[in-house]
């Protein structure tokens, strides 16, 4: 009898975990030298060795570039907007041009630190993304899901001047796919973004709806099992 509990409990506990919601995971460094520790963990929650997709924008663009709501440009139709009013996300290139901060590598993309810098995904929905932040104390984001939903998050940095890129990474763990994130990265003036990381992951092993009511129907059985055996 003990042994019969004991299974309708652990099919029980089963049961709940798969039909529990975790939700979106975020992974903040806190300093550059936190970085690749930080987005290893990104990588590995995501289930991947490498991201699908990558912009660095070191090939095929000159300093000054705007890129705010031109498409066409980046894979998976991924297309880069300020809403904040002024239509700029551009790029620029030279050591503190980021308000004291260096770009990643010879460019990256900056970005007036009003709302809302915009990274549309709704081409091709993405489970995961990942960046660096350039020269940004802190920073408020919405991640906007297939489902309609919109997650808040928010991420804070300490580099402020020289090479002070910090990783950010968000994964969608078993929330519906991310169509848009909007980053608001209000301060004193001018941010940036670069080595931007994205795409899609295999689906996590979570037991389909049939698997779940054979589930059911089992501990159903037990629970009949276990009646009929009480004295």
């Amino acid at each position: 009898m003990r042994r019969l509990r004991g299974l309708i409990l652990v099919a029980a506990m089963t049961l709940a975990a798969a039909t529990a919601h975790a939700g979106i995971l975020t992974f903040n460094a806190l300093d550059p030298g936190d970085n690749a520790t930080m987005r290893a963990s990104w990588l590995a929650a995501a289930g991947i060795v490498s991201p699908q997709h990558l912009v660095d924008f070191e090939a095929g663009f000159v300093a000054g570039d705007n890129l705010s709501g031109v498409t066409g440009l980046f894979p998976a139709g991924l297309v880069f907007t300020d809403t904040s009013g002024a239509d700029q996300a551009i790029v620029r290139s030279g050591a503190g041009v980021i308000h004291g901060s260096n770009p990643v590598g010879t460019f990256s993309l900056t970005h007036n630190e009003l709302a809302f810098l915009e990274l549309d995904f709704s081409a091709s929905p993405i489970d995961y993304l990942g960046f660096l932040d350039i020269d940004q104390a802190g920073t408020t984001g919405i991640a906007v899901l297939e489902d309609a939903s919109s997650v808040p998050f928010s991420f804070e940095t300490t580099g402020v001047g020289g090479n002070s890129a910090e990783f950010f990474g968000l994964f969608r763990n078993d929330r519906a796919r991310i169509v848009l994130v909007k980053l608001d990265a209000s301060g004193d003036g001018l941010w940036g973004i670069d080595n931007i990381e994205y795409g899609t992951a295999a689906p996590p092993a979570v037991p389909e709806p049939g698997s779940l009511l054979l589930l059911g129907t089992a501990l159903v059985g037990l629970s009949r099992a276990w009646q009929k055996r009480r004295p």
